[in-house]
């Protein structure tokens, strides 16, 4: 199986970033990469942005491969989406988002695939939006706008799948002190199933005799 390393980089989730925010996105995009935003929308919102771009560039502006921009009337949610290119605006994308409200928490996955990306709210499929750029250009998450954001988390596809193209089970991101005692015993409360995938992230003890395992 050839496989591309860059698709295993982890990358460590974010939490409570101050908006506007810019961060790198470890490895790029490649299909089968997800990201999750955890936040809540402005109680007097118009708009916010969440864009998978080429660099962080201001002057001249970078390209936005997925440009994703809720915006707020006092009657409904419209979703506009787009792509920059060499500083011109293609065409747009518009979709209703009911799920989405002024002063509301939400969940958004962003789901990366071959020739396109996949966006669920709350679980539930909003739209999908064709790949007008390449995606091993996209190297870049910015958010801005009217909302706040608890926690970021990138997650890696499973390289020995088939290629699922369904959404995977994202539980919302743990915020504050995670920090667990071992031993440690957790249930996994939707069992495993084909495709699964666990991270544990941690840091090793510093004494030679201590030793890790799972079961």
């Amino acid at each position: 199986m050839n496989m591309d390393p860059l698709t295993l980089l982890l990358q460590p989730p974010v939490h409570h970033p101050v908006i506007p925010y810019v961060c790198t996105i470890f490895g790029g995009l490649r299909p089968g990469k997800m990201i999750l935003v955890q936040g809540r929308v402005s109680g007097t919102a118009n708009r916010f942005s969440i864009d998978l771009q080429v660099g962080c560039s201001t002057r001249p502006r970078a390209d936005v491969a997925f440009h994703f921009n809720p915006r707020f009337s006092s009657s409904e949610t419209l979703v506009v989406c787009n792509t920059l290119t060499r500083e011109q605006w293609l065409h747009e994308d518009h979709h209703l988002c009911p799920q989405l409200r002024k002063g509301q928490p939400f969940l958004l996955l962003f789901l990366i695939l071959e020739d396109k990306i996949k966006v669920s709210i709350e679980g539930q499929h909003l739209l999908d939006y064709p790949n007008r750029l390449p995606l091993c250009d996209v190297d870049t998450l910015g958010i801005c706008g009217d909302v706040s954001v608890q926690g970021i988390s990138f997650l890696c596809r499973n390289p020995f799948s088939d290629g699922d193209t369904e959404y995977p089970l994202c539980q919302p991101l743990k915020l504050g002190n995670v920090a667990m005692a071992t031993p440690l015993s957790k249930p996994l409360p939707n069992g495993i199933s084909d495709g699964h995938m666990t991270t544990v992230r941690g840091l090793a003890s510093a004494s030679p005799d201590d030793s890790l395992q799972f079961a």
